[in-house]
């Protein structure tokens, strides 16, 4: 069993949720799924300093920011070849949303990247598995909304980000996950909550366990 899991720079607050996306990485390999990481060969939304959590005038590609998670395992995402897997994850950080798509730019519906949207779409058409971390279950409903209405977790959505991406909502604690099994749609909310890191992973770990599951896997 393969997955790709899809990643978008290193860091919460401009790209991949480290935590997260080890998390991820770490259940697939103990459940002996094989695992090949891919991002965006684009610039960064913006640079953000962790420790200050302010804005910086630089530049980073997405990709390279990746392969610090990936331990440089990582191709762009237009290498992909979906035949060759059965899974896809994407975990969570802010940089998926404001990365990924115009969730955080702009008000209204929300769009997703192409690269994106059309490696989920392929993903979707192909009845494979697709699961997202914390706010990346709002990038894939936004990304299928044109196809179907997909049932997905934020934990809590007291703002309404899934009925703005074309989803549903569905409350879920953190250490738990929802599973649109009509849509092959997975998704467990992380830190999308001020949680601790046993919980956040346990969802993962529920998460991951129910999509192998899914695609026939133990």
């Amino acid at each position: 069993m393969n997955c790709v899991v899809l990643l978008c720079g290193c860091g919460h607050m401009d790209g991949s949720e480290v935590r997260e996306s080890v998390l991820v990485l770490l259940e697939l390999d103990r459940l002996g799924v094989k695992f090949q990481c891919c991002a965006p060969d684009i610039q960064q939304h913006d640079v953000v300093n962790h420790a200050s959590k302010s804005t910086e005038n630089q530049t980073r590609n997405i990709l390279a920011e990746s392969a610090r998670i990936a331990r440089g395992e990582v191709i762009s995402i237009e290498r992909v070849q979906v035949h060759e897997f059965d899974m896809l994850i994407v975990p969570g950080g802010f940089g998926v949303a404001k990365n990924f798509s115009n969730l955080v730019s702009q008000s209204g519906p929300v769009s997703v990247i192409d690269s994106v949207k059309g490696l989920i779409h392929q993903f979707h058409r192909a009845r494979k598995a697709i699961g997202g971390v914390c706010i990346a279950p709002a990038v894939i409903a936004a990304a299928l909304s044109e196809l179907v209405k997909v049932k997905v977790t934020l934990g809590d959505d007291a703002d309404g980000i899934i009925s703005r991406c074309g989803g549903e909502h569905v409350v879920c604690p953190t250490d738990d996950f929802v599973a649109d099994e009509k849509n092959a749609v997975f998704s467990c909310s992380a830190y999308m909550r001020d949680d601790t890191l046993h919980r956040v992973h346990l969802g993962i770990q529920k998460m991951v366990e129910g999509m192998v599951k899914f695609c026939g896997g133990r």
